[in-house]
């Protein structure tokens, strides 16, 4: 029998609104060897800071919900007012690379230097230190987690092997999931490679309800995952007052940040119950 996640009395499970801040850096790191004169898609992504970032902005504070926002060091050093905008709203504040970096890509120095220059960005623009981070592309390895226990973070929020928070090694992993990622629905360069166009907003407002109520049903935390350039669009911005409703609404749903959610699991028994090596297996030599 599945063991069931532990909540404190009155609490069934738990909702976070998370935000990946990202504006050109990924576009940056993918032409990193091949600078790209397109302009397309950059104009797209700068969008995110120049309005979608405010529509969110307002959103939130007009449903008192505290949401989790993962800046690359790039957009918050060309946007000086971007990490104090932020704090000042009080969200929280979360890593998520340099560059956008894909994490697989990297040497376990270059990870670490990433880290570390994440750190001090935050500390040094907002005062405080960051608790969390999250991978560009949602790409870990093993060592990535010695290398965020060793800086000090409390949790990662990345990968989607549970419905609610586990440990990965002595890295508590807030797990996320595609399906409700505002990417997989809206992202379009329009450069030919796309393989389908965006979708409608209120489609993937039905869809990405349905599936927080299906891991609120099971006692799971749903993180939704949206970006300034997709959902902020003001256009889409119906999907994120969508979400922000059922939270609202939704009896016994703990509102919540990561960071918040990834202490909790730190204190409570759950930290015992669901605990995973984050080692990838070897093969059967029958397969080598």
């Amino acid at each position: 029998m599945k063991q069931p996640y532990l909540w404190p009395p009155s609490i069934r499970a738990a909702f976070c609104f998370t935000i990946d801040v990202d504006a050109e850096s990924p576009q940056l790191w993918r032409s990193r060897n091949q600078p790209s004169l397109s302009m397309n898609e950059l104009e797209q992504r700068c969008y995110g800071l120049r309005e979608g970032i405010w529509h969110l902005l307002e959103a939130l504070q007009r449903y008192a919900v505290r949401a989790t926002c993962f800046v690359p060091v790039h957009e918050a050093e060309t946007r000086p007012w971007l990490l104090e905008a932020l704090a000042a709203a009080n969200h929280e504040i979360g890593l998520h690379g340099v560059l956008h970096e894909v994490v697989s890509e990297l040497s376990r120095d270059q990870f670490a230097e990433i880290v570390e220059k994440g750190l001090e960005t935050v500390v040094r623009m907002t005062g405080f230190r960051p608790l969390g981070f999250r991978s560009p592309a949602w790409e870990m390895t093993p060592w990535a987690f010695e290398i965020l226990q060793r800086a000090g973070l409390l949790y990662d929020s990345s990968l989607s092997g549970y419905d609610h928070p586990y440990s990965l090694g002595h890295i508590i992993e807030i797990p996320v999931q595609w399906p409700l990622d505002d990417a997989v629905f809206f992202r379009y360069a329009g450069t030919g490679a796309d393989r389908w166009p965006p979708r409608a907003t209120s489609e993937t407002a039905r869809s990405w309800l349905e599936i927080c109520t299906g891991i609120e049903r099971f006692g799971g935390s749903a993180v939704t995952t949206v970006h300034p350039w997709l959902t902020g669009r003001s256009g889409r911005i119906a999907l994120a007052e969508a979400l922000l409703e059922h939270a609202r609404t939704t009896e016994g749903l703990w509102i919540c940040t990561a960071g918040e959610l990834a202490a909790y699991h730190a204190r409570s028994a759950n930290s015992g119950l669901f605990r995973e090596s984050g080692i990838i297996p070897d093969r059967p030599p029958a397969l080598l």
